[in-house]
C-alpha cells in the first residue's frame, strides 16, 4: 500500500455517463489484482474532506487508469481536473477476484459502476461470458474500450435501448438454462448494485455454482479503521475495504 501525489495524464469522456482518468505509477500499478481500489484525495483542503473509492478499470505498465461517472460533489470535482493535475491516491487496497478458476468457465455479471473491475479481469483473463446491464445505450462503452473480448460480451439495458431489455440478472437466468455443462465447469463474477448481486448469488446458488461478488459498500478510509463499509458474512459483520471488496459467494450471509 502506497500514498503519492501523482500527475494526471488524462481525464476524458469515453460515453455520455463515465469518464475515464489515467495517471503513472510504478508503485500503484505493481501487482495489481482486478477487483482492487484505491483511495483518491481530489482537492487539497478539507472540502471535500473524505477520500473518494475507485476500482482498478486498468494497468498498462506504471499506467494506471480508472472509470467513473458523476455521483456527487467528489466526481462532479473530479471531472474538472486536467491534464498536469495533481492528486493524492492511496493504494492499491483491498482483496481481489480471483485469477485461477481451476479451468472452469468465467461468467462476469456486471452492472452500472461494477462493470470496471470486471473489464480489467476480461482483459487479463480469459472469459466465457460477460453479461453487462446498464439502464440505457448511454452507459454503453465504445467498441475501443473492450476490444480485447468483444465475442464475449452481451448486453441488456432496462429501456431496450441497446441489446436485450431487461434486468441482466434475467440474462444470467436464461444463459444458464442452456448450458448442458455440469454447475462445476462454471465460476460466476459479479460486481454492480447490491441488489443485481443478491440476485446473481441467488441464481447461482440454484444452480450449484460457486462464485466471487464485489462489495462495494461506502468506504471512508479504505483500511478497515472507520468501519463505514461493513458487510454481513457468515463470520459477522465485516469490513469490506480490508476483507474484501471481493467476497466468495459461500461467505456471505443469506439476505444480508
Amino acid at each position: 500500500m502506497y500514498d503519492e501525489t501523482v500527475t494526471i495524464l488524462d481525464n476524458r469522456k469515453v460515453n455520455a455517463e463515465y469518464y475515464k482518468l489515467s495517471f503513472r505509477s510504478k508503485r500503484l500499478a505493481k501487482n495489481v489484482l482486478p477487483g482492487q481500489f484505491l483511495q483518491m484525495k481530489i482537492e487539497e483542503g478539507y472540502d471535500p474532506f473524505l477520500r473518494r473509492p475507485f476500482s482498478y478499470y486498468r494497468t498498462v505498465g506504471d499506467r494506471v487508469e480508472i472509470l467513473y461517472e458523476i455521483l456527487g460533489m467528489g466526481t462532479k470535482l473530479l471531472t474538472e481536473k486536467g491534464k498536469g493535475g495533481t492528486l493524492k491516491v492511496l493504494g492499491p487496497l483491498g482483496r481481489g477476484f480471483s485469477r485461477h478458476v481451476e479451468r472452469k468457465k468465467r461468467i462476469l455479471v456486471g452492472g452500472g459502476v461494477g462493470v470496471p473491475p470486471l473489464v480489467f479481469l476480461a482483459e487479463r483473463y480469459d472469459c466465457y461470458q460477460f453479461l453487462i446491464g446498464t439502464k440505457s445505450r448511454k452507459e454503453i462503452l465504445p467498441s475501443s474500450e473492450i476490444k480485447k473480448f468483444a465475442k464475449t460480451v452481451r448486453y441488456t439495458t432496462e429501456d431496450g435501448s441497446f441489446g436485450k431489455k431487461g434486468l441482466v440478472t434475467n440474462l444470467l437466468e436464461d444463459l444458464l438454462k442452456k448450458e448442458k455443462g455440469n454447475p462445476q465447469d462454471y465460476f460466476i463474477q459479479t460486481c454492480g448494485p447490491n441488489r443485481m448481486m443478491e440476485r446473481v448469488m441467488e441464481i447461482a446458488d440454484h444452480h450449484g455454482i460457486e462464485g466471487e461478488a464485489s462489495w462495494d459498500e461506502t468506504m471512508a478510509c479504505g483500511v478497515g479503521v472507520c468501519l463505514g463499509c461493513m458487510v454481513l458474512t457468515r463470520k459477522g459483520w465485516t469490513a469490506s475495504c480490508k476483507e474484501g471488496p471481493v467476497f466468495r459467494f459461500d461467505e456471505m450471509e443469506k439476505g444480508h
